[in-house]
């Protein structure tokens, strides 16, 4: 009898708990990533990162709420995008849309999430102009290329080069970045020995090159995407340049190394530095028993904004929340990515960058 008591009490328990879970009120939010495309693995990435703090928040029994998210697939394509968006905030009025990851797609669709006063939070959009053109409701838990083209202007002046080659992609990203290093490297009496620009999805950039090679740079600059960024290095060294090749930090995307082969050998660029504290180990290993692969700084962005958002709905439970004034106020938060506060901007300026080279395939930080 005893042990039939035990096995009764537990069941009893385990439907309180059932019915626990099942009162907690349900917050949806919508999703827009590139899950497809040239660009699909900074989308899937992202979605791993927010499906793995899911799958937490909804199990624990120390949120009052759950969510869930509607996954939706830009392809990387604006007008997609905006397709997408206009749901989202028209139809299903969520109160909170993650996304977008090209900073051009992000711009595209800020307007919609302003008409509409609905958050929109980005784990990978890095464009400075979102600074200005996002509007009051856009956010974002990546820091802005602004301070990562700072950081490769002065690594390249360290390293003794005087003039450098620039090809871009352009679209807002592109410019934005082309831009504040050609600034930051004019500042520190670097000089510029052309310019030249692709868009997205070009698959032969022989006669921009060209004519940079012409100009006989000490190095070349490419902020491009990952796939042209791949093809920009093979067809570098067909044309016969040697010299220093340095990217962006989508060029740290798996993209890059496949289209590239051994062509990335040697490559230089800065990337937001993965956390090393005690709260991205715990997600590593999470992510990792449930991926079986390392997470990438996107899936860590993108996990971090799930956690913010349940925790901002969990906070204030029975209370009518706004959440951009929540976003705006909310203290210091410690995640997976180190420290997140945003300013008035919708800007996050409290995540570190590192620099990194392609060595043997794989990427390697370094300090010079």
């Amino acid at each position: 009898m005893g042990i039939r008591k035990i096995v009764l009490a537990l069941i009893a328990i385990s439907l309180v708990v059932s019915c626990n879970k099942q009162d907690r009120r349900e917050i949806k939010i919508g999703a827009v990533l590139p899950l497809t495309g040239d660009i699909a693995s900074y989308g899937n990435n992202a979605k791993k990162g927010i499906d793995l703090a899911l799958e937490q928040i909804n199990a624990s029994n120390d949120f009052k709420v759950k969510i869930a998210v509607e996954y939706q697939d830009s392809k990387g394509n604006a007008k997609e995008a905006v397709t997408i968006m206009n749901k989202f905030c028209s139809i299903n009025r969520y109160p909170a849309v993650i996304g977008e990851a090209a900073s051009s797609v992000s711009l595209a669709i800020a307007p919609i999430a302003n008409r509409y006063q609905v958050v929109q939070i980005s784990p990978i959009s890095s464009s400075p102009e979102l600074t200005t053109k996002g509007g009051d409701y856009f956010f974002r838990v990546c820091p802005s290329d602004a301070y990562q083209a700072v950081i490769l202007a002065k690594w390249m002046r360290e390293l003794n080069i005087n003039n450098v080659g620039i090809l871009y992609v352009n679209n807002s990203w592109g410019v934005s970045l082309k831009d504040q290093f050609v600034k930051e490297f004019g500042a520190l009496g670097g000089q510029i020995a052309g310019i030249e620009s692709c868009n997205e999805g070009d698959r032969d950039f022989r006669t921009q090159l060209t004519k940079l090679i012409a100009a006989n740079p000490d190095a070349i600059y490419s902020p491009t995407y990952g796939k042209e960024g791949g093809l920009i290095l093979k067809q570098t060294k067909e044309l016969g340049y040697n010299k220093s090749v340095f990217g962006s930090d989508v060029w740290s995307s798996p993209e890059l190394i496949t289209s590239a082969g051994d062509a990335a050998e040697g490559v230089r660029l800065v990337k937001p530095a993965i956390f090393q504290g005690a709260d991205y180990k715990t997600f590593r290993d999470f992510f990792y028993a449930k991926y079986n692969e390392e997470p990438d700084i996107y899936a860590g962005y993108s996990y971090d904004i799930a956690m913010i958002l349940a925790k901002a709905y969990n906070e204030s439970y029975n209370s009518n929340l706004n959440l951009r004034d929540y976003l705006l106020t909310m203290p210091l938060y410690y995640g997976a990515t180190g420290e997140t506060k945003f300013d008035g901007n919708g800007d996050c300026n409290t995540k570190p960058f590192e620099r990194q080279q392609i060595m043997d395939g794989k990427y390697n930080s370094i300090n010079k």
